[in-house]
């Protein structure tokens, strides 16, 4: 067979076949934020389940504890899913990121119904919080900061959801890792044109 002269020279290794493409830099730049800011989120909701332990009398109420509890799993979560991306195709990517979105949003809703949730409020008087509150004002910007992070790992999951699900429609070999296909797609389509030939 005629090499095409003007054909695009393939990547050699593995390393230049996974940014070979602007495509592959991008998801690639995607994960790198999506851990730095889950990492964030994850050392503030670690943070204050150290400080005031694993009872839920030591909090305002029940729903603080629990929300707290839910940020812990979901950064653990997070987490696997940051360092694994590469390893997963995009069914189960899309997933990961659609139960991500949902944990996310319920945790960043929790918090923001809360007095600590936008921040404003902190710089008020102790007595205009409510009782159950005004032990937990020096808490006030750690509680908004773990609310904003909340709200960017929703935002986060919902964009990779939503570009994963339409990149699964354009990428060649989607039932591989979502860093596939680094192949030209028209050449993929010769060697199957080949393959089914032969056959």
């Amino acid at each position: 067979m005629a090499v095409d002269p003007n054909a695009p020279e393939l990547p050699k290794t593995r390393m230049q076949s996974t940014f070979s493409t602007g495509r592959q830099i991008f998801i690639f730049s995607f994960y790198i934020f999506y851990l730095a800011a889950n990492i964030a989120f994850l050392g503030m909701v670690s943070d204050q389940l150290h400080k005031y332990g694993n009872v839920w009398t030591h909090y305002p109420d029940g729903r603080w504890y629990h929300s707290l509890g839910l940020g812990l799993f979901i950064g653990i979560f997070f987490t696997m899913v940051g360092l694994a991306h590469a390893f997963l195709n995009h069914p189960i990517l899309m997933f990961c990121h659609f139960a991500g979105a949902t944990m996310s949003g319920i945790v960043a809703g929790l918090f923001t119904a809360t007095p600590f949730g936008h921040g404003r409020q902190c710089s008020n008087p102790v007595d205009s919080f409510p009782a159950k509150y005004q032990p937990f004002i020096g808490e006030c910007r750690k509680i908004t900061a773990i609310t904003a992070l909340a709200w960017t790992m929703f935002g986060l999951n919902t964009l990779a959801l939503f570009y994963l699900a339409a990149d699964g429609f354009n990428c060649v070999r989607n039932h591989t890792s979502i860093y596939a296909p680094w192949e030209p797609p028209a050449k993929i389509k010769d060697e199957e044109s080949e393959t089914e030939h032969h056959h």
